[in-house]
């Protein structure tokens, strides 16, 4: 019997599938050719579906239209699938961080899902799939017994998963969900057409400190905030880096900002080293600026004018895969600021991993 990959070789592997090519997750999807089903792609529209759960409550899974879920499909009931379930159960209050609503979806009786639900004291509702007919739809056949999906707004399909270690699978699936859940809606901010104060932030690298602004001489002058450790984060920084040096002759200053509170400054500044950023990497540890601005995620970006006003807020651009990047959002509102133009658009959804804050100390 072969040994399974451990987690971190896993999750490494696909953090190099993500670097090479974004959403590689294609690759990790099966096709069965002699039944004709195939596993859903990413950006692809989940098929609605409508089931009951041990207790008898119905899910429609258009009421969870503005939600991001996670769906767990199990073949039934097995050491290893207990084992998967309370795996996913300890990992609940990482999945309630992210925002991630998690549903198993089992081919059984009710009784037995009430009886597996209590034994094991879960906090997520297992729904019943009798026949498996709603597996089918996401491409779970016979002989592919463990799949799962993360599911974004509009339910639309995020990351299909086929690579599934039962007895790690809650660790496995919050972590690689946790690239994708982490976003919110942008909407009209509302420091949006207002100054934006400068502030003097730390060095990463210990030299010294500076001020968003700098010697105040650029024309635009753009905030991301970044973290060396989220690969939604690491997988920009190629484009940041050659953004930067593309606008830095036009006028433009970048400065990154890193307000995890996880993080040290000397991970940041090797990381920073490693990569070759040509602009300031800042620390802004107790995540002032972070909470000043509003900054949610990393990647985030921030544009101001030559008179500090926030003319654009959101994603550096709609994709993380390079190959099928549709609008170059940032690069868009730099190029009208630079044309003494107001951005056609100002907000869009940035998504990342969630900005680690400090937890209170206050009782």
């Amino acid at each position: 019997m072969k040994r399974k990959p451990p987690l971190k070789a896993l999750l490494f592997t696909l953090a190099g599938v993500w670097a090479a090519a974004g959403l590689g997750i294609y690759a990790l999807t099966r096709f069965d050719r002699q039944q004709n089903i195939t596993m859903l792609l990413p950006r692809s529209k989940a098929p609605v579906f409508v089931l009951s759960d041990q207790t008898g409550r119905v899910h429609n899974l258009a009421d969870y239209d503005k939600r991001s879920i996670a769906l767990v499909f199990l073949p039934g009931v097995s050491n290893e699938v207990r084992a998967e379930l309370r795996s996913l159960k300890n990992e609940m209050k990482r999945f309630d961080k992210i925002g991630v609503k998690v549903f198993a979806l089992a081919p059984i009786e009710k009784a037995v899902a009430l009886e597996l639900y209590e034994r094991e004291k879960l906090n997520f509702p297992i729904l019943l799939d009798a026949g498996g007919l709603v597996g089918q739809k996401f491409g779970v056949a016979p002989g592919r017994p463990y799949v799962s999906y993360v599911l974004g707004p509009e339910s639309k399909v995020l990351l299909p998963l086929a690579t599934v270690q039962p007895k790690e699978h809650g660790t496995q699936l919050v972590e690689l969900a946790a690239c994708f859940f982490d976003t919110f809606a942008a909407g009209s901010n509302p420091l949006m057409d207002k100054p934006i104060a400068d502030a003097t932030l730390p060095r990463a690298d210990g030299a010294g400190s500076e001020m968003l602004y700098g010697d105040k001489k650029q024309r635009t002058t753009v905030v991301l905030f970044l973290s060396s450790r989220c690969p939604c984060s690491g997988g920009y920084d190629a484009r940041n880096k050659a953004l930067a040096d593309a606008y830095l002759s036009k006028g433009v200053r970048f400065v990154a900002v890193n307000s995890s509170a996880d993080e040290t400054n000397a991970e940041i500044a090797d990381h920073a080293k490693a990569h070759g950023f040509s602009f300031p990497v800042l620390r802004d540890a107790h995540h002032k600026l972070a909470d000043k601005l509003n900054a949610q995620v990393t990647p985030e970006a921030f544009v101001m004018d030559a008179n500090g006003v926030l003319r654009y807020h959101g994603r550096i651009d709609d994709s993380r895969d390079e190959k099928a990047i549709l609008s170059h959002d940032l690069r868009n509102a730099l190029d009208f600021l630079l044309a003494g133009q107001t951005p056609k658009v100002k907000s869009t959804t940035p998504f990342g991993c969630s900005i680690t804050r400090q937890r209170s100390t206050s009782k």
